[in-house]
């Protein structure tokens, strides 16, 4: 599917609606914009927004042993549009494709009961697997240009039905679980012999104070999996999407693996740090672990805001946007990381250092700069230091 005909789609199906909706109808709809465009009936039963989001990222690398298997350049390295919305109030949808890369892929294709009475809150179709709290918080949010290692390990996006929780008077705690069936073919399919899984996640907030500028969040998640033609693989590269694999399994015989995380954060004004750990535990007992440790500040005095619904952080709002009477929000960052595939390929292993500036202009624009030093230490040779440097121009809506 390409780009025009995506739009050539969606014109039809907008211009084919408003034919069919009576004026009168038409008359009480509300048009908004928070963070995006918003169209609303008077009451709030029924919504739907247009969202998206445009990545390009410039990346430049040095590798120690010469070797340049890394490629200066530039990459659209997100362009996503996306609607959704909710009808009678209760049902809701979204549909989110990628055509990053020239081609067009499902990422999120869902409907939902946002009150499904004891099933709580859940959601049918293409969506996160519920693991970790790098993975639940959005590409437009994270504080780095890429997730750490764990989103080796972590799951991601597959297809089936997830059940969520909030816990507590104040919502200070949610637990969500679904079973899933991998998604072979990037259009949210998923067949009986596909490999299929069951991920829980649980999360709590022994502190939230201050409308959530000063917290805790504490979480645990699992996954029991089966593997695709009775072997798993697991591979990184150096924290930059343009580089090339830095540490590689290759195929490792297994029928199953059993994914386990922790995770916590904790924010005080401008101040947070946060860290998770992910480990896969194959028949033979051999492991893959990964984990990272990340603190950020902000120069500027705003704090990465909590989204409790989603148990993950959200989206940062400058105190005053980059114009004529301000300069945004300044952002500074580290990170630490490590995978280690351990009893495999002499317990092959890689760490990274990151470097982050974050420029938020306003809250749908920001501009990123990283610098990472990737190191891998494999006994079989596999990979090459490297230095990264990219610079990511973002825009979301």
């Amino acid at each position: 599917m390409t780009l025009r005909n995506w739009i050539s789609g969606f014109l039809a199906i907008l211009t084919l609606s408003i034919s069919m909706t009576p004026l009168d109808a038409m008359q009480e709809m509300n048009v908004t914009w928070k963070n995006g465009l918003r169209f609303s009936t008077a009451d709030g039963e029924n919504s739907i927004s247009l969202g998206g989001r445009l990545q390009i990222d410039a990346g430049f690398f040095s590798e120690e042993s010469g070797t340049d298997a890394e490629q200066d350049g530039v990459e659209m390295r997100r362009a996503r549009l996306a609607i959704a919305g909710v009808i009678g109030g209760n049902v809701e949808f979204k549909t989110q494709y990628d055509f990053g890369g020239g081609d067009a892929d499902f990422k999120d294709a869902y409907v939902g009961l946002k009150d499904a009475g004891f099933l709580g809150h859940i959601r049918v179709g293409q969506l996160k697997e519920p693991m970790g709290l790098e993975e639940a918080t959005s590409s437009k949010y994270i504080t780095f240009a890429e997730r750490s290692f764990t989103s080796a390990i972590n799951p991601g996006r597959n297809t089936g039905l997830l059940s969520m929780h909030s816990l507590g008077a104040d919502d200070n705690g949610s637990v969500a679980i679904g079973y899933f069936k991998d998604d072979v073919d990037g259009y949210g399919n998923g067949q009986e012999d596909d490999p299929s899984s069951l991920t829980g996640r649980v999360t709590y907030l022994p502190l939230f104070e201050d409308s959530g500028h000063r917290l805790l969040h504490l979480g645990a998640s699992f996954s029991t999996r089966d593997s695709s033609g009775g072997s798993v693989r697991y591979h990184a590269d150096s924290l930059s999407h343009m580089g090339v694999d830095i540490v590689d399994s290759g195929d490792i015989s297994s029928a199953s693996a059993d994914l386990f995380g922790a995770e916590v954060a904790y924010l005080t004004g401008p101040w947070s740090v946060q860290a998770e750990l992910i480990t896969s535990t194959l028949e033979d007992d051999s492991e893959v672990t990964a984990w990272y440790a990340q603190g950020s500040y902000f120069l500027s005095g705003e704090s990465r805001p909590y989204k409790k619904s989603t148990a993950s952080f959200s989206r940062v709002k400058p105190k005053n946007n980059y114009g004529k009477d301000g300069s945004g929000a300044i952002e500074l960052a580290i990170r630490v990381q490590e995978i280690e595939l351990q009893e495999m390929n002499d317990d092959e292993n890689a760490e990274a250092l990151s470097i982050g500036i974050n420029w938020y202009l306003n809250a749908n624009a920001r501009v990123m700069f990283n610098v990472i030093d990737a190191s891998p230490d494999a006994a079989s040779g596999y990979g090459n230091d490297v230095n990264s440097y990219v610079m990511r121009f973002a825009v979301n809506f």
